[in-house]
């Protein structure tokens, strides 16, 4: 990782849906090449914050930069700065009537505008990446859950992203499953890749995380090193939140 000016910079965010306030004045910078974690219970904002990142969600007040360039609807920019933010989802949301490759494929074509030889190799590269060069002719009813993951891994990297936003990426898997999923991702880390990770996979979060965040009902109640963090929390709802759970 290395220090330079902020990748990310979120600045005072706010969220409502109808009259229930989600985001609460989020503040929040990541650096180029940092592994952010967030943490927290269910219901806390973790997701809707991830979406205010990547554009899915508008938010209400407060700003978000990505590489020091506002990401807002009239930038003319708007579309590039969302086309360098990849997102992983927890529910895969492959595409059914297309092979692993082609659900690789399609956005750098259709989006990119990429030549369909180049989308191809590139394709191929990324599903080796992520061990699955053997099913690239499978569609996704013939995969796993931690495949169909993966599979998606090497859908948002075919964009070729800056940051990479990960939203509960194992929640849905069965146990024996979830391992192969953190190995790449685990990867991608040790390449230098900006992450925000949703999990709770706290084992993952030990390891690999260069900065640990504890959300709770809207807000950011505290962030440090993942030492810091597990070890040695000062927050009551992070110790509680921390304490219901098997630490691995």
């Amino acid at each position: 990782m290395n220090n330079s000016a902020a990748m990310i910079s979120i600045n005072n965010l706010r969220k409502f849906f109808g009259t229930n306030e989600i985001l609460k004045g989020i503040n929040l910078d990541v650096k180029n090449g940092e592994v952010l974690v967030i943490i927290g219970p269910s219901g806390s904002g973790k997701s809707t914050l991830l979406r205010c990142i990547k554009g899915l969600e508008r938010p209400d007040s407060g700003t978000i930069y990505i590489e020091g360039q506002k990401l807002d609807e009239r930038n003319k920019n708007y579309r590039v700065l969302q086309q360098e933010i990849g997102m992983v989802f927890q529910h895969f949301n492959l595409f059914p009537h297309m092979t692993a490759l082609q659900n690789v494929i399609e956005g750098p074509i259709t989006v990119k505008k990429m030549p369909r030889d180049k989308a191809i190799e590139k394709g191929l590269n990324l599903l080796k990446k992520v061990g699955l060069l053997d099913k690239k002719d499978e569609y996704p009813s013939r995969l796993s859950g931690g495949q169909k993951q993966r599979v998606a891994i090497a859908r948002a990297l075919a964009m070729q992203p800056k940051i990479m936003l990960f939203d509960e990426p194992t929640s849905a898997l069965d146990p024996e499953l979830v391992q192969e999923v953190l190995n790449v991702m685990k990867e991608l880390a040790g390449e230098g890749m900006t992450m925000i990770v949703v999990t709770h996979e706290m084992g993952f979060a030990k390891e690999v995380a260069d900065k640990v965040v504890f959300m709770d009902d809207g807000m950011i109640l505290e962030e440090g090193s993942p030492n810091v963090i597990f070890s040695d929390p000062k927050h009551i709802r992070t110790r509680n939140f921390l304490g219901k759970i098997i630490l691995t």
